[in-house]
């Protein structure tokens, strides 16, 4: 099985009061690449006026073949994450990227999160949105991107980061990537690779960990267990909540307390660092 997030319309176990009804800016082009059109959404707080300025949580889908991910930002998981970003406060931004083909083209998923990046920064003013506090929240094979774009570069405007069910090392999936790749190139999207050369660990935002005590992929729990560990002995600022029955993709697939708790928390996480 590819490492994917689900693409269906099962919507996020847990739910605040009011927030299918804010508003929404659907289908804003980030980017046109060998003619498929990239595009996102925005998610409001109800109570947002013209003039406004908020924090944004910019959510990174995971990983799946090209024919699924078309429209990611559709799914029910992100369509209700956006929903329960605003609800609490924050704008959402969930967008669609490319696919990285199983991590046979990294480069392409990274170009397109960078060029998301570099569109919510350019047009923040517009969007109603504090350039300098935005939080990145990322899931399963989303994760070598976003938080190894986190951890190669200074972003001094990303204030937070939360990690769900995701790879952090690529090497247990070798086998199944493409010898054309690299082996430097799965080292250079492999988080964990990168917290082990950190000159300054501190000057890593804080981050949140959610992991999948049951999870069904390869590899997944060895690499969040490693990044954890080394974590740890680097002094890092994370917390880490396992769910020890859930599954990959628990926030939508196991509706129990565990999954809402993770997901109530989350939101808070936000909340404290951005708000």
């Amino acid at each position: 099985m590819p490492d994917t997030g689900p693409s269906n319309p099962a919507r996020v176990v847990f739910a605040l009061p009011h927030m299918e009804q804010v508003p929404v800016k659907k289908d804003v082009l980030y980017k046109t690449v060998s003619g498929m059109e990239l595009r996102y959404d925005l998610y409001y707080p109800r109570n947002f006026q013209p003039g406004d300025v908020r924090p944004a949580i910019i959510f990174i889908h995971g990983e799946a073949p090209p024919d699924i991910l078309k429209d990611a930002k559709e799914w029910g998981q992100y369509v209700s994450w956006g929903q329960l970003a605003a609800a609490s406060g924050l704008i959402a931004v969930t967008f669609t990227h490319r696919s990285s083909e199983f991590f046979s083209k990294l480069d392409d998923v990274a170009s397109d999160v960078s060029a998301l990046l570099d569109e919510v920064l350019s047009k923040a003013q517009g969007l109603g949105i504090d350039a300098n506090r935005l939080g990145l929240w990322m899931a399963s094979g989303g994760t070598p991107v976003g938080l190894g774009l986190l951890l190669r570069n200074a972003y001094p405007f990303v204030r937070c980061a939360a990690a769900f069910y995701g790879r952090m090392n690529l090497a247990p999936v070798r086998a199944k990537i493409p010898a054309s790749v690299s082996d430097e190139m799965l080292r250079a999207y492999s988080p964990v690779y990168h917290l082990r050369q950190l000159d300054n660990p501190q000057s890593i935002p804080p981050l949140l960990i959610a992991r999948a005590g049951r999870d069904g992929l390869r590899g997944v729990n060895e690499s969040i267990d490693e990044f954890v560990a080394e974590a740890l002995a680097r002094n890092l600022h994370f917390e880490l909540h396992n769910h020890p029955d859930g599954e990959h993709g628990f926030d939508i697939l196991n509706d129990d307390d565990h999954s809402r708790e993770i997901v109530r928390r989350t939101l808070a996480f936000f909340q404290e660092h951005l708000l």
